[in-house]
Parts: structure tokens; C-alpha cells; sequence
């Protein structure tokens, strides 16, 4: 597509003129690249690009050609979600950059979206950043979508100019043709709010790093690529050639900005160890995160990803003093992205980690971008900015537990500075009856520390007794007495103990059956529990005897 320049500017007419052109371009606008590149596997390769357009029957993918036919029919299909954010993604970048266009000085080659900025003779330059990588756009709600990039990292930047070669000539007042004597980008710079971070020599394809982004003040920065164009002409003259012309010279800024987030991950909480040796853990954390590992299993919040291009790189313009030149992008730079996932957190395997409690603000949930297609929940979700697990492991080092979060390679061990240890003893519950009548039954509960006998009070923790079904709680010394409706001739009591990264101390349950004496009910429960062993020891004594004629039926006969 042709975008025809007036005398005075851009503009006019359109030519969709190369038709033949564009049914054998390889690459057609807003579609992934079509085939592996920069030393991704084929299976690896057909995973990154949810977004595109898939197919609604699988039977036109069927029998595709590649090394990995399997994986490419399902990307066809459908988008492919990952448990942790995909080191390919950096690794395409960094390739894909390296294919920006080789390019001359009467062309600007660059993204549709990119600012133009013009000089005397540096026309239509730019830089735009291609990305920043490791990052993540996390899409936490609607209206919160921050681009958490990792503390350390590198910004992707592309830079291109093209050079008006003609000059005002100050006798005549006219325009005459000048001789390009030299153009180039002097240098690039990385900032970080305003202040110089790294500096080199420029060209077209930019990597820029960066490192502790915590020095800088706050969680909020702007990262800024900056470059300096300069060009040198001449008029185009025999004199010039002997040296009697003078030079003009021009050097152009151009800035482009981004505002990211850093993401650094601090994890806090509590640790218990169970009486049979389990390691409990309460982690919490000042980011939304990925979750953790711990020895012999793992543990996974909400969160799950997936890989995407940026479309706004799906066509390149080519600007020169004539038109403006679309075609399809060489340049494909992919983003890593959050999002909650439709299953909610998970541990594995569920043998060694249980999930015992999850926690976070209520949130209402992304819609994801047209075309991407993954479960993402429709109903308010937990962001689950803090999890509790149970592990059953032997091993109770934190320096063995491991967070992780949404930003590739960002991760933190755990401390002991900043884990608070809780005690977990088994509890001891004890059950008598104090008093019955025919129609109740009043029983005495006592709670104790099986291990320190000291009494156990849930009026202040979270736990609680349960005794005939109903719920209440010990006082000061852990007893607790209980009048309920009479209905059997047993009553059973159970302690269910709460959260004990709540309470700053944690217990196991227990409980307790004790049997209600008196009264006919209770004659005929006794009976019927001691007649019905009898009776099948006699009926056994029978059997033998007749089977055997060992004389011995009945029993009492010798007597």
C-alpha cells in the first residue's frame, strides 16, 4: 500500500496497485510469523503466538508439515497457556530485533505508531522501543495492568532517519540539490526518570540495559530510549569540490518513552511444624506472584500466561521524499502476559502439599485482548496475595523454599529474618457426663495442651469445640459444660482447632466419646451393644460343634 506525499506534506491517494504482490507476501497483516526462527525449536516456537486468528475446524490443520505437527495443529486451534513465563519469548526477541530492515538514508523505515520528528535535513526520524525484557503485563483487573519488568534487564530499541538532500541556497533563495557528505546515530542512551543509565554508540538495533532499578525512588518508573542523529551536506557544486563550500550540519534528538513497574518480589509469613513432622508455611508477598516451591512439590497462585506479539509492529512503513511504502512486518516482538486462570490456585502433587488457605483483596477480573482465547475467570477472583500450605517433608529449611514470581527469572529464597516461627502441639480433649435427666444431658469438656497440659481457651483463637453437633467454646481453664437434648446413649465431642498463623499458636484436632448411663434407653443401647458380640461368639460356638460333633453345644452343658 502506497501513501502518496504532496508538496506540502503526506497524504492523498492510496494504490492497492500490487495484487499479484500480495498473495505470495508470507506474512500477511496481523499474523504470527509462519515459521521457527532465531533457534526455537518447532514445538517451542508454536506456542508463543496466542492472538492469532484460530481455525474453527480441526480438520483443516490436520497433516501440517514441521517437525512437531502434533504441537502446531493445537496452536491452530486454540491458545496454549503457561505455568510460568516462557524464557523463549526473550530469546525471540533478541533474534527478531537483529531482522530490522538494512535501510539507506532517503528511507525511515518504522512502526505505523511511531513519532516522527523532522529537521532541517533529518526527516521522518525516530526510535521506538521494540521491548523490555524480562517483563510481564500482568492483567490483574480491567483498569490494572501494569508492565512489571524484572529489577535488572534490557530495553529493545529500533532507530531510523531518512535525509533531505537538498538545501536553501542563501543567494537565490531557492532550494538546489546538496551532497549527503555523512549521516549516522551518534549515540543512544538509556534513561531512567530523567537520569542517564547507560550509554552507546547508536545504530538501528538498539539493546540497552539496566541494572537495580531500586536505587531509583519508588515502584513507579519511566524508562526512556533517546538517540542522536546528526548528518552533514554540502552544496552540490564544482567550488564545493575545492573546497570554497561550506558544510551544514544537523544533529536531531528523538526520545521515545515507557512507563513500567518494577517487580521485585518480598516474601514474609509464618512457619509451624506439626507434631508428626509436617512443615506448615504461611507466605505472603508484596506483588501478585507466581507461588512457590517447597521441597519435593510446588505450589501455584492464580496465575497462569501466555505469549503474544504486539501488533502495533504487524506492518512497517517506508518513508521517503516521494510516499510512504506499507508492507508487512519483518519484526514480530513478542510480550509476556498474566492473567487469573479459570482453576484457581493449585499445589502438586497432592499426596506432599496441600493448600490450606489463600488470600487477597477481591478483584473482577481482565477481559483479555480479541482473539486470545483462554479460561480466564468471569467472576471475582482472589488474587492470592498470600498462601498456606501443608507439606509433608522432613526438610523444614527455608532457605529450601523458593517464591517465584510473575516476571521471568525473578525469584526469592526464603529468610529466616523473615519468618516468624509458630508453635503446633497436639491437642488433648477429655469428655464426662455431669448430670442426666430423661429428656437432656449436661457433659464437661476439657481442652489441654498435650504437650505443656496447659488449658486451652477458644474463646480467643479462631477454633472451637463441637459437642452433640453444637458448637461452643472453653473458657479460661479449656472447660466448657454443655446441656443438648438427650438422643442417644453417647455423646461425642470433637475439637476443631482453627488457623494457627492466625492465632500465633496452632493445635491438632482431637476428640472424645463418652457413654451416657441410666434410664431404659440406655439399659436397652447397653444390651444391644453387648448382645450382639455374645451372640455371634455363640452362634460360632454352633457351628463348630455341629460340624465338628466335638459335644461341645451348649456351652453350659458340662455345668
Amino acid at each position: 500500500m502506497r501513501v502518496l506525499r504532496t508538496p506540502t506534506g503526506r497524504l492523498l491517494i492510496v494504490l492497492v496497485a500490487v495484487f499479484a504482490t500480495s498473495l505470495t507476501t508470507t506474512l500477511s497483516v496481523g499474523a504470527p510469523a509462519n515459521e521457527t526462527d532465531h533457534g526455537l525449536s518447532e514445538a517451542t516456537f508454536h506456542t508463543l503466538w496466542s492472538g492469532d486468528v484460530d481455525a474453527t475446524n480441526a480438520s483443516t490443520v490436520q497433516n501440517l508439515p514441521g517437525d512437531a505437527p502434533e504441537m502446531r495443529e493445537l496452536a491452530a486451534v486454540t491458545d496454549i497457556p503457561f505455568n510460568s513465563p516462557p524464557k523463549a519469548v526473550d530469546q525471540w526477541n533478541r533474534g527478531d530485533l537483529q531482522d530490522f530492515p538494512e535501510t539507506d538514508a532517503d528511507t525511515s523505515i518504522h512502526p505505523p505508531n511511531a513519532t516522527l520528528s523532522d529537521g532541517v535535513f533529518i526527516k521522518d526520524a525516530y526510535v521506538e522501543i521494540f521491548a523490555v525484557q524480562p517483563s510481564t503485563r500482568a492483567r490483574l483487573a480491567p483498569d490494572d495492568q501494569p508492565l512489571y519488568v524484572a529489577p535488572n534487564g534490557s530495553v529493545l530499541a529500533t532507530i531510523d532517519y531518512r535525509v533531505q538532500r537538498t538545501m536553501l541556497d542563501e543567494a537565490s533563495g531557492e532550494r538546489t540539490d546538496a551532497r549527503l557528505l555523512d549521516h549516522r546515530i551518534v549515540e543512544t542512551r538509556l534513561l531512567v526518570d530523567g537520569e542517564v543509565e547507560t550509554t552507546e554508540e547508536g545504530n538501528h538495533a538498539a539493546t540497552l540495559s539496566y541494572e537495580s532499578l531500586s536505587d531509583y525512588p519508588g515502584e513507579e518508573h519511566t524508562l526512556t530510549v533517546e538517540a542522536d542523529i546528526a548528518v552533514e551536506l554540502a552544496p552540490q557544486s564544482d567550488s564545493c569540490a575545492e573546497g570554497s563550500c561550506s558544510v551544514r550540519t544537523e544533529t536531531l534528538t528523538v526520545r521515545d518513552d515507557l512507563a513500567v513497574t518494577e517487580y521485585d518480589l518480598t516474601v514474609a509469613g509464618y512457619r509451624g511444624v506439626y507434631p508428626n513432622g509436617d512443615l506448615g508455611l504461611y507466605v505472603g508477598k508484596n506483588h501478585p506472584w507466581l507461588g512457590y516451591s517447597v521441597p519435593g512439590g510446588e505450589v501455584n497462585g492464580v496465575w497462569r500466561f501466555y505469549s503474544a506479539r504486539n501488533s502495533e509492529w504487524d506492518t512497517l512503513v517506508s518513508s521517503t521524499a516521494e510516499d510512504d511504502l506499507v508492507q508487512n512486518s519483518s519484526l514480530q516482538p513478542l510480550q509476556v502476559n498474566a492473567y487469573p486462570m479459570e482453576t484457581g490456585p493449585t499445589a502438586a502433587p497432592r499426596d506432599i502439599v496441600t493448600i490450606q488457605g489463600v488470600y487477597g483483596a477481591e478483584t473482577t477480573p481482565p477481559v483479555l485482548p480479541a482473539n486470545v482465547h483462554l479460561d480466564v475467570l468471569t467472576e471475582p477472583y482472589t488474587a492470592s496475595y498470600a498462601l498456606t500450605t501443608r507439606t509433608n517433608t522432613a526438610d523444614h529449611s527455608l532457605g529450601n523454599v523458593t517464591a517465584h514470581g510473575l516476571v521471568r527469572g525473578v525469584e526469592t529464597p526464603l529468610e529466616e529474618g523473615t519468618f516468624i516461627d509458630i508453635p503446633i502441639h497436639e491437642s488433648n480433649l477429655s469428655l464426662s457426663v455431669v448430670n442426666t435427666t430423661e429428656e437432656t444431658v449436661t457433659a464437661e469438656a476439657t481442652l489441654r495442651d498435650a504437650k505443656t497440659n496447659e488449658p486451652i481457651a477458644t474463646t480467643e483463637r479462631e477454633g472451637f469445640l463441637v459437642i452433640a453437633g453444637e458448637r461452643v467454646n472453653t473458657s479460661d481453664d479449656g472447660t466448657v459444660t454443655h446441656t443438648f437434648s438427650r438422643n442417644t446413649g453417647s455423646v461425642s465431642a470433637r475439637f476443631e482447632p482453627g488457623r494457627w498463623w492466625v492465632d500465633g499458636s496452632g493445635y491438632t484436632t482431637d476428640a472424645a466419646v463418652v457413654y451416657v448411663g441410666g434410664g431404659p434407653l440406655a439399659f436397652l443401647d447397653t444390651l444391644f451393644r453387648i448382645g450382639v458380640p455374645v451372640s455371634t461368639l455363640l452362634f460360632g460356638v454352633f457351628i463348630i460343634d455341629r460340624f465338628t460333633g466335638w459335644r461341645i453345644w451348649p456351652p453350659w452343658r458340662r455345668l
